[in-house]
């Protein structure tokens, strides 16, 4: 059993991949024994070189394309995406670049234009309102209408955790309901918290709705001129 996880960041790629870990008996890959970057190319050199052990799991941030699902299913691997209300997903982004900003940006994030700026800052609402956060909606459109990936949306394994990994695992390997369970209590919030120190600045709120919260009229100002066709596209709507 193989496990990739392929979406866009702060969509809750940590804790599907918690959770099919627990279920699966599945032994995280760490960063270095991964693909050097979310590339093509270096995903085929990783496989080629037989880096995608068997009884693993890892996440990584890929452009949708076909040949990356090929060598996937080739190995063969189990393909998972994810999609998340894209307001919720903008604003967790916006507080993990704040920490990197925070940490000099050791691990060369981008989209450095929002860090160490208030997230109301007209930079930005700039950054939104010239398209500077296109790319990720834009992955998770594609990795969702492919049809070669099992699609978890994230609001949906929040309010149900347990039935959504019930069907989640019946179209990948069904297991017992216990499993699942365990899971769940395994991976809540406050356990991933508990992992590491890095993880404990990951998971922040945890939660749909936060961008209520957070967000201005400007900032849905922007994401009307810039994202509308994209946020229709997944299946959310345009505030």
């Amino acid at each position: 059993m193989r496990i990739l996880v392929a979406a866009p960041p702060k969509t809750g790629n940590m804790w599907l991949k918690c959770l099919l870990g627990t279920i699966y008996d599945l032994r995280w890959l760490k960063p270095r024994e991964q693909p050097r970057e979310a590339t093509l190319a270096a995903l085929r050199v990783w496989i080629d070189h037989g880096g995608f052990a068997d009884g693993t799991i890892f996440h990584q941030h890929f452009d949708y394309a076909d040949e990356i699902c090929d060598i996937a299913e080739a190995v063969p691997a189990h393909l998972v995406t994810l999609v998340r209300n894209p307001y919720d997903a903008f604003v967790s982004t916006y507080y993990t670049l704040q920490q990197h900003h925070a940490d000099d940006n050791r691990k060369r994030r981008r989209m450095t234009a929002l860090m160490g700026k208030a997230l109301d800052d007209p930079e930005v609402i700039a950054f939104l309102r010239e398209g500077g956060y296109r790319n990720n909606l834009v992955k998770a459109r594609d990795w969702m209408g492919s049809g070669r990936a099992h699609v978890v949306r994230y609001e949906t394994l929040h309010a149900d955790p347990v039935g959504e990994l019930v069907r989640l695992s019946g179209a990948i390997l069904p297991v017992p309901p216990a499993k699942i369970e365990r899971a769940v209590e395994t991976c809540s919030a406050a356990n991933m918290r508990l992992k590491s120190l890095g993880m404990a600045k990951h998971v922040r709120a945890a939660k749909p709705d936060d961008a209520r919260q957070r967000l201005t009229d400007q900032h849905y100002a922007a994401f009307r001129e810039g994202y509308a066709d994209l946020i229709q596209a997944l299946g959310y709507d345009v505030r």
